[in-house]
């Protein structure tokens, strides 16, 4: 009807050609005698005088409604093809989000694809070639190849630093020594027999941060506060003095002080780095300014003692540079790209604590790396880790005490390090490094824990007596009960429980044990978190009870066959046990080396309440004998596949004979016993595929 007066409307001004004079009277009479006209013809056909109204409100209706979808496509189409500018703006905000370590990789790579640094261009210029070259003997190639080869080394010496920061240092290692926290390490360099480190260290960090090298965990102390859960404290009670967390815990006051000045001194050095790192480094990467990490989450204190005293050193014979109490390596365990600050003193005895600024070096001593028993000094030795860049010397720097040196960048990816003693000054060194994150620390291991102990619901609901779903757990839904869903989820419960178990015993409990008493003594913050680990692992024995129970009843009768299980449990079981097997084989012998049979009683290993048991309540504890659990675990694995495949090779078997079974026949009976030997296998076994476990304990290791 808007559409018709619209359209007589135009026509009508198309027709008129001059003005009309209109008598708004008489167009009001005529309104009115239409209106009452048209009541009594409705009032006589019973049509309501609204029909027209509707008619008008339905059209505006469809009218608004297109309306409302153009706005509506308009805008999704403006939502679809963004500009270019907001574009940029979010690549910028995804590269700000970007973790440093996923920008590195990246750009940059790992530290096993860095290639290695170029080969001096000095080499085969001076007759006869030098081994090593030493700042005093050999100026000008010294110069040279340090910038070509090993441009990542850095030091500032001690006028150039703070007395605040020599004074902090020298009463932070005294102290730590009164306290008794420097111990020596029995370490396993390439698996092989055991070896006491020539140095006596401690390990101060993050609270709950951890460093594992040649086979040990350390333990560390924490450098600040900490709160009840051993997360690091911020904003704890003003009334509270700094430090009181520490002391409740069980640290002296003195030892406590001590403790918090070492992470006051690595906020320091991590502004003194990162200036180094934005002058030295930065310019010289590509992409430009791209630098690895420089935020130190814990430091290795070393108290090294010289050769005057320590009559049992090592000799370094690649480069003839003498005796070494620390030898040729690379920091393990820390982040890609990471820098390491190393600020080190030098005591002429344990009761003078000043470093020895006017120490004179013997340059005929550095030149054939004897030197005498009065004046050899404590150096830094430098190598390339290349076995075909073998013809670049070495470097030996002589660094005088409260000197402050850096392993910038990459320059732990493809170089090692040594430590050459001193004669006859003590000297102690602490060596601020960035760990990996997400490992190896009190929070990753606390936190899966809680993780892996809380989904456990689909073995529990399996063995649980009653089967009405209303009565089971509410988090678990209808739709998750399906056979195939459950299957999965069992056997991703089952290997997740298996894996943690064996790292808690491995990686945690026998690393603590193992280091003696007077190291747990010494640790009061390990206390809580090592019987929480305890808690833990008993918890995943009991979960693994559940587990075997489960798989033994179904491999019984398929009566009492739980829904869900499969050859894949059986198989996870088999290689979890068997590879917590081997690895207590292994400790095992470890623990038998003499070498613990020389350390003072209070050094030696102990007993872990958990793990060295005398009896085992069979209701809660593991058996001890995993040989016959595993000779079990087949046996059951072997009954439930034939089971499964039970019934269609007896209705073979009978068509074949003619209705009747043949059990005598030697076919049959040879198929039955290689049925029988595969079944008990797993399916990687079956296959010939190495297990997956020996890869996870390798990343384990490495954390």
């Amino acid at each position: 009807t808007t559409k018709k007066k619209k359209m007589g409307k135009k026509r009508s001004a198309k027709k008129r050609k001059t003005p009309l004079v209109v008598d708004h009277n008489v167009d009001h009479n005529r309104l009115e005698h239409k209106k009452k006209r048209q009541k009594l013809e409705n009032h006589s056909t019973g049509v309501k005088d609204s029909g027209s109204d509707n008619t008008k409100n339905e059209t505006e209706k469809k009218n608004k409604s297109k309306f409302v979808r153009q706005k509506q496509l308009q805008s999704a189409k403006t939502k679809k093809t963004p500009s270019t500018s907001s574009n940029e703006q979010k690549q910028q905000r995804q590269q700000q989000t970007a973790s440093l370590a996923s920008r590195l990789k990246k750009s940059r790579g790992t530290a096993a694809s860095t290639p290695p640094p170029p080969e001096w261009s000095g080499v085969g210029k001076r007759v006869p070639q030098k081994m090593f070259l030493t700042p005093n003997d050999d100026g000008d190639d010294f110069k040279s190849c340090h910038e070509e080869c090993y441009k990542g080394f850095h030091w500032e010496e001690p006028k150039n630093l703070p007395q605040s920061l020599h004074t902090s240092f020298e009463s932070s290692f005294h102290d730590l020594n009164d306290s008794g926290l420097f111990l020596y390490d029995i370490v396993q360099p390439g698996r092989k027999r055991l070896s006491r480190t020539y140095v006596t260290r401690t390990l101060v960090g993050c609270p709950g941060s951890t460093y594992r090298y040649l086979g040990l965990r350390l333990f560390s102390h924490p450098w600040c506060d900490v709160a009840e859960n051993g997360d690091a404290l911020v904003g704890g009670n003003k009334n509270d003095k700094e430090g009181s967390s520490l002391i409740k815990l069980g640290y002296s006051q003195k030892c406590a002080s001590s403790l918090l000045q070492i992470g006051n001194i690595n906020t320091t050095l991590i502004t003194r780095t990162n200036s180094v790192l934005k002058e030295r480094i930065s310019p010289m990467v590509k992409p430009r300014g791209l630098v690895g990490s420089a935020d130190y989450t814990l430091t290795l204190i070393n108290r090294m003692e010289p050769t005057s005293i320590k009559r049992d050193l090592k000799n370094e014979n690649l480069f003839g540079l003498g005796k070494t109490s620390v030898s040729w390596h690379k920091d393990s365990g820390l982040q890609d790209f990471s820098s390491i600050a190393v600020y080190h003193t030098i005591l002429q005895d344990e009761g003078n604590n000043r470093y020895d600024r006017d120490y004179e070096y013997d340059n005929k001593s550095l030149k054939n790396g004897k030197g005498s028993q009065n004046n050899t000094p404590w150096r830094v030795a430098l190598r390339v880790a290349d076995e075909n860049n073998a013809k670049t010397p070495a470097l030996a720097v002589p660094l005088p005490g409260g000197s402050l040196y850096y392993l910038l960048d990459d320059f732990n990816h493809t170089r090692e390090h040594a430590v050459l003693s001193g004669s006859n000054q003590l000297r102690y060194s602490s060596t601020h490094r960035v760990a990996r994150e997400g490992c190896g620390t009190w929070q990753y291991i606390r936190d899966k824990c809680d993780s892996v102990l809380s989904s456990c619901r689909y073995i529990i609901m399996s063995a649980s007596s009653t089967a009405v779903p209303e009565k089971r757990d509410s988090k678990v839904k209808e739709s998750d009960l399906s056979t195939a869903k459950r299957k999965k989820m069992m056997v991703k419960e089952v290997r997740a429980h298996q894996q943690l178990i064996t790292e808690i015993e491995f990686e945690w409990l026998r690393q603590w044990c193992i280091q003696g008493q007077r190291h747990a003594r010494l640790h009061p913050f390990w206390h809580r978190p090592i019987e929480r680990l305890q808690e833990s692992y008993k918890q995943l024995e009991r979960f693994s009870l559940i587990a075997i129970q489960i798989l033994k009843d179904s491999s019984m009768t398929v009566e009492k066959k739980t829904p869900g299980v499969s050859e894949d449990i059986f198989d996870v079981m088999i290689e979890g046990i068997e590879e917590r097997m081997r690895l207590r084989v292994a400790w095992h012998e470890r623990l038998q080396d003499p070498i613990f049979a020389s350390l003072p009683p209070e050094t030696q290993p102990f007993n872990c309440p958990v793990l060295d048991r005398t009896t085992t309540d069979k209701k809660c504890e593991m058996t001890e004998d995993l040989h016959g659990l595993i000779n079990n675990l087949r046996k059951w694995r072997s009954s439930f596949v034939n089971q499964k495949e039970g019934n269609f090779g007896r209705d073979k078997a009978t068509i074949a004979s003619g209705g009747q079974e043949n059990s005598s026949s030697p076919i049959r009976k040879k198929k039955k016993n290689n049925a029988k030997q595969s079944s008990s296998l797993t399916k990687k076994e079956q296959r010939k595929v190495a297990s997956n476990w020996k890869n996870m304990l390798s990343i384990m290791g490495k954390n």
